[in-house]
């Protein structure tokens, strides 16, 4: 029988005919087909989600593909889609260590720190929001294209940023491409702002479910927006650097998976308020407005008139949380008046018994 050529089998893989591709090698005696062709097979098995198969392929040529990053990668994508991300992302993790610039193995990476580390959380009407639906998406060649800020939209969005909370030094894209787009745009600390501001960009692309009575008070689209200490590695993707971004995210998408809105004085809490990371005790976030940010920081207007909301996230213990189910924002806002808006892991719990409350330059309002 004659061999098909690799360049017919590229041809059918760019068409999606993955069945044929299989139908072709398997035709080849196993014996024969080598390590290139055995690799081509446990792809299209891949995109015909049959990650078993391609896993059994795939582990057969171990020795052979340490140094290909393609071996990887398809390693990578079976575990991922055959729901075991901590296997996956130390596969995704070598594809980058092999070619850095590779933006799908970047994004699955990021995709399997979401699902790994994610805890499910808790609204302040106690509702727990369970796991997103990146997993729902088996083959990426087949999704709807993501909701986008039109152009003029994402500029505008994008010049506000720069304008109240400081020149953008870099921008982590969105983790999924399948549906909302959300990056992260990161202004560098200043001699004027001596932290990180990290903000969502692209969460307000999509309206939310405003209930009848909010239609008139809150912003349709939103955007979050958080402050980090000025020696925060912001490159790292270790927990306990990695889950301020982390949780960005999971926020960001979580009015549109949940038909829901979020807004002024809205509190989130860990399931059983787990903290956030090794290195801290705070596990739950209050929604406030911009905090030592110019006048006006809180609204981005759209040139059709529309308006986008700004909202910063912050880090409460678990006793902080409880004393505003109990009386309120504006009581808990008033309590840690002293509390310094940018994160600290190890900062004083205002609602701990016989505290003595810290003293800092940057107050809440």
């Amino acid at each position: 029988m004659k061999r098909t050529s690799m360049e017919q089998l590229e041809q059918w893989h760019v068409q999606g005919q993955y069945q044929k591709i299989v139908e072709a090698i398997e035709a080849i005696d196993p014996t024969e087909r080598g390590y290139e062709l055995t690799g081509q097979l446990a792809r299209a098995y891949n995109n015909l989600g049959q990650y078993e198969r391609a896993l059994t392929l795939l582990l057969a040529t171990k020795n052979e593909g340490q140094a290909d990053p393609n071996w990887h990668f398809r390693v990578g994508y079976a575990y991922y889609y055959s729901n075991q991300r901590a296997k996956a992302a130390a596969y995704f993790a070598h594809v980058l260590d092999l070619r850095p610039d590779d933006a799908d193995a970047r994004e699955y990476l990021v995709l399997c720190q979401l699902d790994t580390n994610q805890k499910p959380i808790q609204t302040m009407a106690n509702k727990t929001i369970g796991k997103h639906s990146f997993d729902q998406h088996a083959n990426r060649r087949h999704r709807l294209p993501p909701i986008r800020y039109p152009a003029p939209d994402l500029a505008a969005v994008r010049t506000h940023i720069e304008q109240y909370f400081g020149p953008i030094t870099k921008v982590i894209p969105s983790p999924s491409a399948r549906d909302l787009h959300v990056d992260l745009c990161l202004c560098a600390p200043t001699p004027e702002r001596d932290y990180w501001q990290i903000t969502t960009l692209g969460m307000g692309a999509c309206p939310m479910n405003l209930p009848p009575e909010q239609l008139h008070r809150s912003p349709e689209r939103l955007e979050l927006t958080i402050t980090l200490p000025r020696d925060w590695n912001v490159d790292s993707m270790d927990e306990i650097w990695f889950w301020p971004q982390r949780w960005l995210w999971i926020l960001s998408r979580l009015p549109f998976q949940d038909n829901g809105w979020l807004g002024f004085g809205h509190s989130l809490a860990t399931d059983g308020y787990e903290p956030f990371a090794a290195n801290t005790q705070q596990s739950g976030l209050l929604l406030l407005g911009p905090q030592d940010a110019p006048t006006g920081a809180t609204v981005c207007t759209l040139a059709d008139g529309q308006k986008v909301g700004f909202l910063q996230l912050i880090p409460l213990y678990r006793e902080e949380m409880e004393f505003k189910l109990a009386h309120g924002v504006h009581a808990l806002v008033e309590r840690m008046a002293d509390v310094d808006h940018v994160f600290c892991p190890y900062r004083l719990n205002t609602c701990a018994p016989d505290i003595e409350r810290p003293r800092n330059p940057y107050l809440l309002s």
